[in-house]
C-alpha cells in the first residue's frame, strides 16, 4: 500500500514535472520561433531593400546634378574667355599702347629702361635713340666684385636736323647717387662725332667702371638736365 502510494505520489509528480519542463520548453521554443520569424519576416526585408534603393537613387541624382553644374560653369567660362588661360573680361582694359615709342624733349624728359627706343626732339633736330647694356667682361664670379667694367651701346637712327653728341653729355648715376663719367667712342670711326646729322645713323660705345647694382644712363644734350634716362642693372652673379 505504501509502495503503491509512493508510486502514485511519484508518478503524478514526475508527469507534472516532465509536463512542466516539456511545456516550458514548448513555450520557449514557440516564442523563439515566433521571434525568429519576426526577425526574418519578408516584409522587413522588402522595407530595407526599398530604403537602400532610395538612398542609392538620391546619391546618383546628387552626383548627376553636380556634374551638370560643373559642365555648365565650364562652358560659360570657355565662352567668356574664348580660350584656355584667357584674360577675364571683367579686368580693366589697358589704355596705354604696348611697344610704343615714347617721346622725350627738354620740356618733357623721359625715363626708359635699357633696350627701349625713345624719340628725342631737340630744338636743332630729332632722332630715334636706343640704349643697350651694360655688358660686363664675365659673369658668375664669386665672390661678387664690388665694381666691374661696363659697356653700353647707344644708337641714333632716323635723324633729322643735327643733334649734338658731346661725350660729356652722357653720365651714369648709381643706386647710391654716385656720379660716373664715361669714355665715349664711335663704333666705326673711333672718335665720337660732334653731331648726328640728317640721314645718318651713329652707334656709340660708352665704358666706365661701375658698382654692382642698379643705375641710370643719362643723356643731357642741352643744359644740365637729362632729356632721356635709361634704367639698368649691373649683374655679375
Amino acid at each position: 500500500m505504501g509502495f503503491l502510494i509512493g508510486r502514485q505520489l511519484q508518478r503524478p509528480a514526475g508527469r507534472g514535472l516532465d509536463a512542466g519542463i516539456a511545456g516550458s520548453g514548448e513555450r520557449r521554443t514557440g516564442s523563439s520561433s515566433r521571434e525568429g520569424s519576426r526577425a526574418i519576416w519578408p516584409g522587413s526585408r522588402r522595407a530595407a531593400l526599398a530604403v537602400a534603393v532610395a538612398v542609392a537613387a538620391l546619391a546618383a541624382a546628387t552626383v548627376w546634378a553636380a556634374l551638370r553644374s560643373d559642365a555648365g560653369g565650364g562652358s560659360k567660362a570657355s565662352a567668356s574667355s574664348g580660350r584656355y588661360g584667357g584674360i577675364p573680361s571683367w579686368l580693366p582694359k589697358a589704355t596705354i599702347p604696348v611697344d610704343r615709342i615714347a617721346a622725350a624733349s627738354t620740356a618733357h624728359p623721359w625715363l626708359a629702361i635699357e633696350g627701349d627706343t625713345v624719340s628725342v626732339r631737340l630744338p636743332s633736330g630729332r632722332a630715334l635713340v636706343t640704349a643697350v647694356g651694360p655688358a660686363v667682361p664675365e659673369e658668375g664670379r664669386f665672390p661678387v666684385p664690388a665694381t666691374t667694367r661696363c659697356t653700353f651701346t647707344v644708337t641714333f637712327t632716323s635723324a633729322s636736323g643735327a643733334l649734338p653728341l658731346s661725350g660729356a653729355a652722357f653720365t651714369v648715376v648709381d643706386e647710391l647717387g654716385g656720379l660716373h663719367h664715361l669714355v665715349v667712342r664711335d663704333m666705326k670711326a673711333g672718335a665720337s662725332p660732334a653731331f648726328v646729322r640728317a640721314g645718318r645713323s651713329v652707334s656709340l660705345t660708352m665704358t666706365a667702371v661701375l658698382p654692382t647694382g642698379n643705375g641710370q644712363l643719362r643723356w643731357a644734350p642741352v643744359g644740365s638736365k637729362p632729356v632721356v634716362s635709361w634704367d639698368f642693372d649691373v649683374e655679375i652673379d
